[in-house]
């Protein structure tokens, strides 16, 4: 058995538990959120360097050097001394500046703060003390003076349900971050392959709006998946993109037939009804070496996308992933 030394306690780990696990079953009341080591909510100390190294995986250089780790990725070995550290130093105040709905389950939040950020990269957002979510940003930062994140909306979810019912313009919300690494990068004349299904589009639209900044010269294919047209948004968007950039072709896949025509096909955009997103990109980039890849959503189409992708040729190291990761009834990003 392990033992932890936290506040002139000293706390056993039962087997498999993580020092988050334990502290939480001892009724200590840690801020925590993904329990995936994404959202960084429950950052801990501690001086046992070796013990922490294998939790401080995603934090950045100067975390480590201040001996900080995710204590809900530790796995200790041996007795280890763990401290809080003051989440306030961790977070920045953002004003919100517009609430609003996209479709009816896609929220669009937008923040004030000042932050710096590279178009693609996720935020953990903090409801209290004790809630928080991670969202990626669909924003800029040269060109919009906003945060933006869309977020799903889940009846009776802790968060999002709270941020549409309860969040208003005006309200301070505490943020954390940025996070990931899911952003443009490469040579601008390669072609780009960028995927996404559901909120997804998020980090996809972001990482989009750096490549057209950047003047990036190869071509750029983008493929948006969903279950139906309804849950398509920032379709005019995307279209008016694609109408101004001649190397950009956009898809929209969705797997069920409905009677509503929300969306019509003009410009480089085509669609693909009751169609299977995988089989699509499997008949239509089936020689994917030389390309960038971006794919982004849930963690399961994630997954079997990057496989998908590196067996068509592409370099595993130019394929970014930005993976929304389950947990009770909301969605985190990583």
């Amino acid at each position: 058995m392990t033992d932890i030394a936290f506040e002139d306690k000293h706390l056993t780990l039962e087997e498999g538990e993580t020092v988050l696990d334990t502290l939480l079953r001892a009724g200590y009341d840690i801020p925590n959120g993904c329990r995936a080591g994404i959202c960084q909510s429950c950052i801990m100390k501690s001086d046992a360097s070796e013990e922490i190294a294998h939790a401080q995986v995603g934090l950045s250089d100067a975390q480590k050097t201040l001996k900080y780790f995710l204590s809900c990725r530790c796995l200790p070995s041996s007795k280890i001394n763990v401290q809080r550290i003051s989440l306030s130093s961790q977070q920045t105040n953002a004003e919100v500046i517009d609430v609003s709905m996209l479709n009816e389950t896609v929220i669009r939040l937008r923040l004030k703060a000042s932050i710096d950020y590279h178009a693609g990269q996720y935020l953990t957002l903090w409801k209290d003390g004790r809630i928080a979510r991670c969202y990626s940003l669909a924003s800029h930062p040269t060109l919009n003076d906003y945060l933006e994140l869309h977020v799903k909306y889940i009846k009776g979810g802790e968060f999002s349900a709270w941020l549409r019912s309860d969040v208003r313009v005006g309200d301070i919300m505490k943020i954390q971050g940025p996070f990931g690494k899911c952003i443009y990068a490469g040579e601008k004349e390669q072609p780009l392959l960028l995927l996404a299904i559901g909120t997804g589009l998020s980090p996809i639209f972001g990482i989009l709006q750096d490549a057209i900044a950047k003047k990036h010269q190869g071509k750029i294919h983008i493929v948006v998946g969903a279950r139906s047209k309804e849950n398509f948004y920032l379709v005019e968007e995307l279209q008016k993109i694609a109408a101004q950039n001649k190397s950009i072709s956009l898809t929209y896949i969705y797997q069920e037939e409905t009677n509503t025509d929300t969306i019509t096909a003009q410009n480089n955009t085509d669609f693909a009804s009751k169609g299977d997103i995988y089989q699509y990109c499997k008949e239509r980039f089936d020689n994917l070496k030389g390309y960038r890849v971006f794919i982004c959503g849930a963690e399961s189409f994630c997954k079997k996308m990057r496989k998908q992708c590196f067996l068509e040729g592409a370099d595993m190291n130019a394929i970014s992933v930005d993976s929304f990761i389950s947990f009770t009834e909301e969605k985190t990003e990583g």
